[in-house]
């Protein structure tokens, strides 16, 4: 009998451990957990802040800024109809362009129309039809066009004019 009561209290005891092992190991994971959601959080908050300011570049004082206009102007507009490279006369591109000057450009910019917007037809006829019908390569007329339109103007007005370039109208037919 002696015995048997010797084994109730064993596991009565065995049984008290593995309640207060079970706390216990409820009492840190929650703890833990609690951590992990309080650092979440700061990490959240505050690493936007913190990688805008490692990823900031720092300014050079010998290198010019980025053009940027003085002020609105009136956007400057060329319009031309070409046929494009290799389509035999049977299609035909019509292409508007809205610029957004750097600088007050209107009066020079009448001056300058017509070879601007000779300019704009030989670029646009010297492109076949297939890289004309890709949207794609619009991003990239934009970025060549504004680079040749300031390579003209630079000389006879000595900044660029272009800031940034727009396609009102760009229909092929």
């Amino acid at each position: 009998m002696a015995e048997i009561e010797n084994i109730e209290e064993v596991s009565e005891e065995k049984s008290g451990d593995t309640k207060l092992k079970i706390i216990e190991f409820g009492v840190y994971g929650t703890t833990a957990l609690v951590f992990l959601i309080i650092a979440y959080f700061l990490v959240n908050s505050f690493y936007p802040k913190i990688y805008k300011f490692q990823n900031l570049e720092k300014i050079d004082k010998n290198v010019n800024p980025v053009d940027q206009p003085e002020a609105e102007y009136d956007l400057l507009m060329l319009k031309t109809v070409v046929n494009p490279k290799g389509s035999g006369a049977n299609r035909f591109l019509m292409v508007e362009v809205a610029i957004n000057p750097l600088s007050d450009f209107s009066s020079e910019f009448e001056k300058m129309n017509p070879k601007l917007t000779s300019l704009m037809g030989e670029y646009f006829a010297s492109k076949t039809v297939e890289e004309l019908s890709e949207v794609k390569n619009r991003e990239l007329f934009k970025k060549e066009l504004a680079q040749q339109i300031n390579e003209y103007t630079k000389a006879p007005t000595g900044n660029n004019l272009v800031y940034e370039l727009y396609f009102v109208q760009f229909i092929m037919q």
